[in-house]
């Protein structure tokens, strides 16, 4: 059995969650630590503070020294899978190879009506979720990558430096 915290940096300040992910980290017991990747909060008041998931990784990775981390789950409308791979690469490399990558489809009406951002029907989330997992592992694991699907295009792209882990975070 593994144990896991997660922080909603939903109505809540950094400095807080930052508190309880050191003090997570200082607990043996823990393996890992997980944000949410929602621009929003879920609850209470929408118009309430709600810190960004990715920046707070960055951030989170230096802060602590064993625990994994992750953003549980990152919705793949909400970046191009090449701007994805180099975040958790990036994130990755901090951390000193702690990132837990987990994506999903996507599926917050509430936030892409709010930012201009497409959400097509289920069935297409789930093949451009497709074809991003294929593209994101193929940048984060290949020296040079180049994917031809019908949402996704990448021609000679790379993504450097790669993630400590290898071939990538999983």
């Amino acid at each position: 059995m593994r144990f896991a915290i997660k922080t909603r940096p939903e109505h809540t300040t950094w400095q807080e969650i930052r508190d309880v992910w050191v003090a997570a980290d200082d607990v043996e017991l823990f393996e890992s630590a997980w944000n949410w990747d929602h621009f929003y909060p879920l609850s209470g008041e929408p118009s309430g503070p709600n810190l960004e998931g990715w920046s707070m990784l960055a951030a989170l990775a230096e802060a602590t020294r064993r625990i994994r981390l992750g953003c549980q789950v990152t919705g793949m409308i909400y970046r191009h899978p090449a701007v994805l791979a180099n975040m958790a690469a990036t994130i990755d490399i901090i951390s000193g190879g702690r990132l837990e990558l987990g994506l999903g489809a996507g599926w917050n009406q509430q936030e892409c009506d709010a930012y201009g951002i497409d959400l097509p029907p289920l069935k297409e989330r789930f093949d451009r979720f497709d074809e991003g997992v294929q593209a994101i592992i193929g940048l984060l694991r290949d020296p040079v990558t180049t994917f031809e699907g019908r949402y996704v295009r990448l021609t000679e792209a790379y993504c450097e430096p790669k993630p400590v882990q290898r071939p990538h975070p999983s």
